[in-house]
């Protein structure tokens, strides 16, 4: 007699046959195998939850889970290398203009720039149209993450060559693989066998500020372009600077992110590159990485020096100026306390009514001559370089950060000392650099190598005409801390507002990237008037 265990395993393997039997005749009616079945019904479940997701905002099942039942077979996807990039002669051609820095143009519609930089173009890079598709549905559902910094502002998915599904995977190999070998070949670059690979997504106001790549064993620089239908008035575009005494200087090549194009280039000390802003609202897709190999000798930067110079002579008068509230011995004791508190305060309505809306319309009239200052890799804006060729209000109004007298006034609002009069120690006067200086949208400044100077120092700055300044437009001061980078304080453009903020040598500033956002305002542009302290024993 049978026991219970085997009657049941009995019972269920008589179901299991049928449902296997049932299965397998609604198949063969519909002329489809097992592998087929399985691509097509993990197709409709992703579209299904795509079309939820813009329903609801939500699915009721995990797309993880549902892949690994609906597995593909990769061996049964059709998605492959351009044969034309692989055929012997143009592999020949291409590597004689790659490695020779030679122009050319080819009949498969790749091609190869020199200038600024060696860059070749790869279009049609994978030649199946339904391959494409299946990745961007991929590419789609993936994760990404918001990178934000001085330098760029966009989304980013973890290394893809964590992730399983089967067309990031398909093509993951294609490119640690193939394309690894062809790219060896074609540069003439003993490349090892590490690749990073990363999704990229770029959406309104999303960028990338000019930057050259170089980091420890990076060699080539790849970006696969997945945006259909993509348009030059939406941006994007990738930029490449040409270099002026061995610094970026000026946009003189740019490519659109098309549908299937592959673009590559060597990381050298000149490969100065940006993504530019995003105007519309579409998605820019890309998968991007880079091939290592041997490292380069890094590029050695000129060393900035930032100039300070001794006050000048009082030849304004503080109470046409000045706002007399702050000018009160008692106001100042309170404002000193409180900036002793927090090394930071901003002062509203600083200066008089009246000669601030004249520096205001002043520098708002066609008569100021502004002056561009780079290079790109540290800041974009412009730049009065000329005062004595300004209107006087102006150069009055710059002339009083710059005075004697007026480093008593901040002595006596912060308690630091950078007036002999301030103090019975004997101290010597402070020393000052200052600009003025007009903020536009894609006007930027970022950290770099020397923004964290040797000393403390004393930021004072106030701007004009930015009524109701966004926030969401950039254009703000951002104080970060050296290691950690993390913000410390913002500063917002207000108008006839003094920020006064004491930073250390572990501290350093940068404004935030405009964006076209300021381009619905009013006025686009604001001016502010930058000055730095620094204290002499």
């Amino acid at each position: 007699m049978p026991n219970f265990a085997s009657l049941l395993l009995g019972d269920f393997l008589h179901r299991v046959l049928n449902d296997t039997n049932y299965a397998s005749k609604i198949l063969q009616m519909c002329d489809m195998d097992l592998d087929e079945a399985s691509r097509a019904l993990y197709i409709n479940i992703s579209y299904y939850l795509r079309a939820m997701e813009k329903t609801n905002g939500k699915h009721n099942l995990e797309e993880d889970s549902i892949r690994k039942r609906a597995k593909v077979d990769n061996t049964t996807i059709n998605g492959t290398i351009n044969d034309s990039y692989l055929e012997l002669e143009f592999m020949k051609t291409l590597t004689n203009c790659f490695c020779e820095k030679q122009e050319g143009l080819f009949e498969n519609g790749a091609k190869i720039i020199n200038e600024p930089f060696t860059c070749c173009v790869l279009p049609n890079f994978i030649q199946s149209d339904d391959f494409m598709e299946e990745l961007k549905k991929e590419i789609e559902d993936l994760e990404v993450e918001l990178k934000l910094s001085d330098l760029y502002q966009f989304k980013q998915s973890k290394d893809l060559s964590t992730f399983k599904t089967p067309y990031i995977s398909h093509l993951k190999n294609l490119i640690y693989g193939k394309f690894l070998e062809w790219m060896k070949t074609i540069t003439n670059i003993p490349l090892t066998d590490q690749v990073d690979m990363f999704c990229s997504c770029y959406t309104y106001t999303d960028h990338l500020l000019c930057h050259d790549d170089e980091l420890e064993g990076r060699r080539i620089a790849y970006i696969y372009y997945l945006s259909p239908e993509w348009e030059e008035k939406f941006g994007g575009r990738l930029d490449l600077f040409n270099t002026v005494s061995e610094e970026p200087s000026e946009v003189i090549t740019s490519f659109i992110p098309k549908w299937n194009n592959l673009i590559f280039f060597e990381v050298s000390p000149v490969s100065y590159h940006q993504v530019s802003e995003v105007l519309g609202f579409k998605t820019r897709t890309s998968i991007s990485g880079w091939f290592y190999g041997p490292s380069l000798n890094p590029a050695i930067h000129p060393i900035e020096e930032v100039l300070f110079k001794s006050p000048a002579p009082d030849t304004v008068d503080l109470k046409l100026w000045i706002n007399p509230t702050y000018l009160q011995p008692e106001t100042q004791v309170y404002i000193r306390q409180s900036f002793e508190e927090s090394s930071e305060i901003e002062l509203m309505d600083f200066l008089q009514f009246e000669r601030y809306e004249e520096v205001c319309n002043a520098l708002a009239s066609n008569h100021i001559k502004w002056q561009h200052k780079g290079p790109p890799t540290r800041r974009k804006f412009e730049e009065i370089v000329n005062m004595e060729e300004m209107p006087a209000i102006v150069n009055e109004c710059y002339s009083l950060f710059s005075s004697e007298s007026f480093l008593l006034v901040l002595s006596n609002l912060t308690g630091l000392r950078l007036h002999p009069d301030c103090t019975n120690n004997g101290i010597k006067m402070a020393e000052v650099n200052s600009c003025m200086r007009q903020w536009s949208p894609g006007f930027y400044t970022l950290l770099h190598d020397q923004s964290f100077m040797e000393y403390a120092t004393l930021n004072a700055g106030l701007c004009f005409n930015c009524p109701e300044w966004e926030v969401e437009c950039g254009g703000y001061t951002s104080y970060v801390a050296k290691e950690e980078k993390e913000e410390l304080l913002r500063v917002d453009p207000k108008p006839n507002s003094l920020a006064l903020v004491y930073i250390t040598e572990e501290t350093a500033n940068f404004i935030k990237y405009i964006n076209c956002r300021a381009n619905e305002r009013s006025s686009p542009r604001f001016q502010d008037i930058f000055s730095v302290y620094r204290e002499k024993e």
